[in-house]
């Protein structure tokens, strides 16, 4: 056969679908390109783009795949052998503290619900407290970071420093790589993997709802007041709302398919993961109900709530406490804000979805919708 085709075992001559090389004679298969993951099935070759840089290497007879210490078995080399964590597009060895820093980012998370539900409940003056001014100045940060973790989204290459730094900034996105969830347990599904990130908000729910109970039962014996319910709804919303961007970014993970040569797409978070096959069904009926329940449900709430706070807080004080989140940051005459910020936070966590295989488009939509939201502000 000539340059650009393999010999089938029929002997009959077969041009090299995209993703393959045979650039010589007389092939018997086609090699694989670096940055293609190409599968033999009883013949049938089929390549599959890699999303993770340096992760699938150039084989001239489809044997050692990947690069080392990543699981030729898994589609696109996206995970690593048991024994080995994903960092910087490459495959450690895993140390002896992935339960030490799991429980660690436990503890600090409950730390930081507990003293939100302190600041966020403090008594509002007209001169604003340094708590006060602490915390909101946390919020725009967080909300800020949040807004820059979509970069590390869009269909674009960064070279170091900044891919390290975008890297970081994933975290916030609820991507728990740094973690090294993989070396507590390497046969963790996909499916799994995304659940875990998902549920969030109702972790944060059930936590707040333990704490509650718990202030009934200890504070009192410590000469305490014990947290009140309004308080810790109030409390609950507002980790809800600081994490907006990231947990509605998660639910539209099943939606952000990129694209291989042989026609399929692969989820680009999760690249073992073929679009429409296997676990993605599953994964699109959970990302479907958060998207309802919290990205739309939740905001619907707060649009309500801004929308009937005018009249329903001279009439409920109650009423006043739980929406709280909503307008605490802002001047008396701009009380509605917070739901046109949480509009702005919906329309980021939409631009990796757009045009999945198009970075210039995800970046001017990005910028569109910042640049709009600034001039409005």
């Amino acid at each position: 056969c000539t340059v650009g085709y393999f010999q089938r075992s029929d002997r009959e001559c077969q041009k090299c679908p995209p993703g393959t090389v045979c650039d010589d004679l007389d092939r018997k298969v086609p090699g694989q390109a670096a940055g293609f993951y190409v599968t033999n099935s009883s013949g049938s070759f089929e390549a599959f783009r890699c999303v993770e840089e340096g992760a699938c290497v150039a084989s001239d007879d489809l044997v050692g795949r990947c690069a080392e210490y990543r699981d030729e078995n898994v589609l696109v080399c996206a995970r690593c052998v048991p024994g080995y964590r994903r960092w910087k597009n490459t495959c450690n060895e895993c140390g002896s503290g992935a339960e030490a820093a799991l429980v660690f980012l436990l503890l600090v998370f409950l730390v930081l619900m507990i003293l939100t539900y302190y600041v966020c409940n403090s008594a509002v003056t007209r001169d604003a407290s340094s708590l006060l001014a602490t915390s909101v100045s946390f919020g725009m940060i967080l909300t800020a970071v949040q807004s820059l973790s979509i970069v590390g989204q869009i269909s674009v290459k960064w070279s170091s420093p900044w891919s390290d730094v975008i890297k970081v900034l994933k975290f916030l996105a609820l991507d728990l790589e740094m973690l090294q969830l993989e070396c507590l347990n390497d046969s963790i599904s996909p499916l799994v993997r995304y659940l875990g990130r998902v549920i969030i908000p109702v972790v944060v729910a059930v936590m707040y709802l333990v704490l509650f109970a718990g202030s009934r039962v200890i504070l009192p014996r410590l000469n305490k007041s014990s947290w009140e319910w309004t308080k810790t709804v109030n409390s609950a919303a507002q980790v809800w709302q600081a994490l907006y961007i990231s947990i509605v970014l998660v639910a539209f993970l099943p939606f952000q398919c990129y694209n291989h040569p042989n026609g399929d797409s692969s989820v680009t978070a999760m690249a073992e993961v073929i679009c429409g096959e296997g676990d993605h069904g599953a994964m699109v009926a959970f990302g479907l109900v958060f998207i309802v329940v919290y990205g739309v449900g939740f905001f619907g709430v707060c649009l309500w709530a801004n929308v009937v706070a005018p009249s329903r807080s001279l009439r409920s004080p109650s009423f006043t406490m739980y929406t709280r989140f909503l307008y605490y940051r802002f001047r008396s005459d701009c009380w509605y804000w917070g739901s046109v910020l949480m509009v702005r936070s919906f329309l980021i966590a939409l631009v990796p979805i757009v045009s999945p295989d198009n970075g210039n488009v995800q970046v001017l939509m990005l910028i569109c919708v910042v640049g709009v939201f600034m001039l409005l502000q």
